[in-house]
């Protein structure tokens, strides 16, 4: 729930800045857009989600990439952007799950459509529109929430069917967890069964990309957290932890966890415990170059975040 609020925050104070900006400058003159481009700016603005995504399969990508270069266009994204179900409850923990799941199912609508939809949909998303301050705060959460969804599917749309795949399964079995609630055993239990039938070639391509990578290491620390912070490393084969060894220390470590810290930096978030997890695994095995690798990915990000370093270390 906070950081929804925090992104909802961040815009309108994004959006104040940009309009005062805009009043201090004379707008330049634009050709009215086409016929065309027109008639897609209408139809966006009766959608609502789920709707527009069937829009968006069906649209002349080249039409709506116009109509997205407009402020027209622009808001009318904004409109199609709402939902058609109510907005949960954030009251509860109950409604906060909805939300987190149904931000899930949209994401992976967006991994669906087309790359020639997804590329102008991202420059919508980095915009604003001066009428999204006249909309409820429901509306406006729905549209901000949409937008999450759009960045997690832009980047799920760009993995490998193997790397997606093992997404959705990470997704679906913390969504099965939270439904059934089978005890903290079988919960982990479930969790090294997953692993256990990736085997290491897909593990190896899922740590290959940052946000599959991201996603895995989220799953990672929360298992870390379920084992009372103490790795049993007879609880996986050798390969397993070989393999996390080996991400440690190669490139895509750093870029993963940047990734991570996009969302949250506190101490109990999913950046800090899959470091956590890391530096105990790497103790446990008294493996001096994983350790090595741990701190290059710390001092990389105090040297790209020196006004984080003493929030974060102190």
């Amino acid at each position: 729930m906070q950081r929804i609020f925090y992104n909802l925050f961040f815009r309108l104070i994004f959006l104040f800045g940009l309009a005062s900006s805009a009043m201090a400058q004379e707008k330049p003159t634009s050709p009215p857009p086409s016929a065309e481009v027109q008639a897609v700016i209408e139809q966006l603005k009766n959608f609502r989600i789920p709707e527009t995504f069937s829009f968006l399969k069906r649209v002349d990508p080249k039409v709506f990439a116009q109509a997205l270069k407009t402020p027209e266009g622009r808001w009318a994204m904004d409109l199609a952007s709402r939902w058609s179900v109510p907005f949960p409850d954030l009251s509860t923990d109950a409604g906060e799950w909805e939300l987190f799941q149904y931000r899930e199912k949209l994401s992976r609508e967006f991994a669906q459509l087309p790359r020639a939809i997804l590329d102008p949909l991202a420059y919508w998303r980095m915009s604003w529109s001066p009428e999204f301050l006249n909309l409820s705060d429901e509306e406006r959460h729905e549209i901000v929430n949409t937008e999450d969804a759009f960045r997690s599917g832009f980047f799920l749309e760009r993995l490998t069917p193997v790397q997606r795949e093992a997404v959705y399964e990470l997704q679906d079995l913390a969504n099965s967890d939270f439904k059934r609630r089978p005890g903290l055993a079988a919960s982990i239990r479930e969790s090294y069964a997953l692993f256990t039938q990736w085997g290491p070639e897909k593990l190896h391509q899922v740590l290959e990309a940052p946000w599959s990578a991201a996603e895995f290491l989220k799953a990672f620390g929360i298992l870390f957290v379920l084992e009372k912070q103490q790795w049993k490393l007879s609880a996986m084969p050798s390969w397993f932890w070989q393999e996390i060894v080996e991400f440690t220390e190669g490139p895509n470590a750093y870029p993963t966890f940047s990734l991570m810290a996009m969302s949250s930096i506190t101490p109990a978030s999913p950046f800090w415990t899959a470091h956590d997890a890391l530096v105990f695994l790497a103790r446990a095995l008294k493996d001096d170059r994983m350790m090595k690798g741990i701190d290059a990915v710390n001092a990389q990000f105090d040297a790209d975040h020196p006004e984080l370093q003493k929030a974060v270390r102190h």
